[in-house]
């Protein structure tokens, strides 16, 4: 019996998958956490102190951001049809309950910061990026079956849900990173990006489990076709870069800073899926201006529920007397 086929219940061969319920469990949140301080500190702070080259930047990589969470981001939920096993569904369906959590987040942010979401594909950077993120979805006469389960939980996990959006992150919490305000919308970032994290840490363990259960699966072929989209997805995040800095780099970071960052994004995911790729990355450089994403995401096991500072869950409490609470 493997991962493809319907067993027990709760097969103990995957048991070590059953931290992410525990880690999503514990990490739950909802968009009110953060919306209350956004309208009232940071939009006020985007309108009033920030300059036009820092508010298009930030429109831009809000932009980027939610046109991924809105339109791509569909695919944990139904992966148990493929994978058959009880926790693989658990997950999935936790993974999106947070994703309509990202979306309705992203939605509000950028209503209140007059962000444009139609008709963002007349842009070739973020049509672009929705060209290769659709990638999993496409048909391959010799990728049929498994293999193409394996292929869409690949290009999915490490193109959606690694590869995309990190630099956008790493754009946005850099403002308050740098005291340049904006910390009801870093810690959204945060939050967002420990659970994207997550993701990519369970799909990784489930390609991993199905290339030791069925290694016939990931042949040359396979490994040919995620190594060409894995390069069309950095010409694509190259591209989305100089897109977000057309009208200027905000003075606290720079663009080399942020390639340099996207570029180490991208080797994780190589390495991580045994992939012949590398893409350059300034060991310096990032240790010096890019470590601290490393620390507060990436070094991160789970989100923290009440490690916020800023958000806004208590806001509108009422104080309640137990005495008046008829039984």
């Amino acid at each position: 019996m493997g991962i493809f086929e319907k067993g027990l219940h709760l097969d103990p061969k995957y048991q070590h998958l059953e931290k992410y319920v525990h880690i999503m469990y514990r990490g739950m949140w909802t968009p009110a956490k953060y919306e209350k301080n956004i309208k009232e500190v940071d939009a006020p702070h985007f309108y009033n102190v920030l300059d036009e080259k820092n508010q298009e930047v930030i429109r831009r990589c809000i932009s980027a951001v939610s046109i991924v969470e809105d339109k791509i981001k569909t695919y944990w939920q139904t992966l148990s049809i493929d994978l058959p096993q009880t926790i693989v569904g658990d997950v999935g369906g936790l993974f999106g309950q947070s994703e309509v959590t990202h979306r309705r987040s992203y939605h509000a942010l950028a209503q209140e910061l007059n962000v444009e979401l139609e008709g963002l594909d007349r842009y070739p950077a973020l049509k672009g990026r929705i060209d290769y993120l659709s990638k999993y979805l496409e048909q391959d006469p010799k990728i049929i079956g498994k293999k193409r389960t394996l292929k869409k939980l690949v290009l999915f996990t490490s193109l959606v849900e690694r590869c995309s959006l990190f630099t956008q992150f790493y754009i946005l919490m850099s403002y308050a990173k740098h005291n340049k305000g904006l910390k009801t919308i870093s810690a959204l970032q945060e939050s967002t990006a420990i659970e994207e994290v997550t993701h990519y840490k369970f799909g990784i363990d489930v390609i991993n489990i199905i290339k030791e259960e069925y290694p016939q699966l990931w042949d040359s072929y396979l490994t040919e076709l995620v190594t060409k989209n894995i390069q069309m997805a950095h010409k694509s995040e190259i591209d989305l870069i100089d897109w977000i800095f057309e009208e200027g780099t905000p003075d606290h970071i720079t663009k080399k800073e942020v390639v340099n960052f996207l570029n180490y994004n991208f080797n994780v995911v190589c390495k991580d899926l045994g992939v012949d790729l590398w893409f350059d990355v300034e060991e310096d450089l990032f240790n010096d201006k890019s470590s601290w994403f490393k620390v507060k995401v990436f070094m991160t096991t789970e989100p923290d529920f009440f490690d916020s500072p800023v958000s806004g869950y208590a806001s509108d409490d009422e104080d309640v007397n137990i005495d008046n609470i008829t039984i």
